[in-house]
């Protein structure tokens, strides 16, 4: 089992899915979404500035799941979704939350079968979820993401104190409050499968460093310009 936490790449990757997430989130129709939140917050999520949209999508783990936590759904979901033909064009194609849910489980997929442990950090998931996602083909997780993209959710959104430390501190200005905003989320994510009596590598992903994606020469002094 390779233990090595993402790579700069993979974070990434998780940036551009969490700021095209949280854009939707925002938008008039992300309103079914938005509506899971916490009621207080919702319409601090409609109010983020681009820069601060960008502030928070650089949290180091998906801002959104793919109903990680049912193993029984992605046990039977690939099995109860027929591969269509790969040129044909899928019926929701134009549906952003199903091209946002295609490139999280796309992601994910390939995440899981390089390292296992590296793609429980980013979903929270436990690394017997990871490697069931992993054994599946391209095409069957690409079906259950264009069929079922309802299936995306934010990301732990009944809880109010996750979600108002990443709306309040997780976009600060200031590097050094949005990056300690940011683990200490990643922590309540990590936390429940840690909890649970298991294996090794599913407690060490708590306390494992998780690269930081590059900065730019304006945050080297720990703030930015709003």
């Amino acid at each position: 089992m390779d233990y090595s936490g993402p790579e700069c790449s993979d974070l990434n990757d998780v940036q551009t899915i969490n700021l095209a997430f949280l854009t939707f989130l925002g938008r008039t129709d992300g309103e079914r979404l938005r509506s899971l939140l916490p009621h207080q917050l919702q319409p601090a999520v409609s109010a983020l500035s681009r820069r601060q949209l960008e502030r928070l999508a650089a949290a180091p783990f998906l801002l959104l799941s793919l109903n990680e936590a049912n193993d029984d759904y992605w046990r039977s979901a690939p099995r109860g979704h027929p591969i269509r033909d790969l040129f044909a064009p899928a019926h929701n194609v134009a549906d952003p939350l199903c091209r946002i849910a295609t490139a999280a489980v796309s992601f994910l997929w390939q995440l899981a079968r390089r390292n296992p442990y590296a793609a429980r950090i980013t979903c929270g998931a436990s690394i017997a979820w990871c490697e069931q996602l992993a054994a599946q083909t391209l095409l069957q997780v690409l079906e259950v993401a264009a069929d079922d993209c309802h299936m995306l959710l934010p990301r732990r959104a009944d809880d109010k104190i996750f979600w108002h430390r990443l709306l309040g501190a997780g976009v600060s200005s200031e590097a050094s409050i949005r990056r300690a905003a940011h683990m200490s989320a990643l922590q309540t994510v990590l936390l429940p499968v840690a909890a649970a009596p298991a294996r090794r590598v599913r407690s060490a992903a708590c306390y494992s460093s998780v690269p930081s994606v590059q900065r730019s020469a304006n945050s080297r002094h720990g703030e930015e310009p709003e």
